[in-house]
């Protein structure tokens, strides 16, 4: 998520952004990544603004609109105005929550940025970003959600390689029942319907380095 920050600021130069991705274990929104806001700040933004705020839930009502202070009613009167952000030098932005085609949340992104760049040009540039960042907080939620224990990485990177069950077992020593059941939670873990697409998703989130040769076994 930093190389997204590094061309969004390319772009538009704003003064903080953060992103955050639903951590659907913990039931609740954590940092992906922070440019510019103060630990306090994100903690605001994380255990209410996010969950409670009214203008927040207005923002997430508008899904295709990209709501600025000035176009979210008595935003500026809010808590996180008043008592957060214009104390912290912020006296602008935007709030976008990244929804997947099912309309679930995936997480969010919130800029703050001058004044002088609220024109139509930036808001098409923040609404591309928004839809560039969805796939990207969609991978860290997968992440999130998958949590493999060290013998199911351990099982999945052999995977990657292209071992089949019988030489999994092999290698680390263990039974062809233990490994089926290994593979059973990986499976369940990452979403997948069979071994390739969980490879395929591992390495998409990061787990099993894209450079694994695949290897179909009999």
């Amino acid at each position: 998520m930093e190389s997204f920050l590094d061309e969004l600021h390319r772009h538009v130069p704003y003064a903080a952004a953060l992103v955050t991705a639903h951590d659907p274990k913990r039931t609740k929104h954590v940092t992906v990544a922070n440019r510019g806001y103060a630990t306090d700040v994100v903690g605001y933004v994380l255990d209410h603004y996010i969950p409670g705020d009214p203008s927040f839930r207005l923002a997430a009502s508008h899904p295709d609109d990209v709501l600025h202070w000035d176009t979210l009613p008595a935003f500026r009167r809010s808590p996180i105005a008043t008592d957060v952000l214009v104390p912290s030098g912020f006296h602008q932005g935007s709030s976008m929550v990244l929804d997947d085609r099912t309309g679930r949340t995936l997480g969010t992104l919130h800029v703050s940025l001058d004044e002088s760049l609220v024109i139509p040009a930036t808001l098409g540039v923040l609404a591309r970003a928004r839809r560039a960042a969805v796939p990207l907080v969609a991978a860290q939620r997968m992440r999130l959600a998958a949590t493999l224990s060290a013998r199911e990485l351990e099982v999945l990177h052999l995977m990657g390689a292209g071992l089949n069950n019988a030489e999994i077992a092999a290698e680390l020593w263990v039974s062809r029942r233990t490994v089926a059941t290994h593979v059973e939670h990986i499976l369940r873990k990452l979403g997948a319907g069979n071994r390739v697409q969980a490879v395929v998703r591992a390495i998409a989130i990061g787990l099993v380095s894209p450079y694994t040769t695949f290897e179909t076994n009999p």
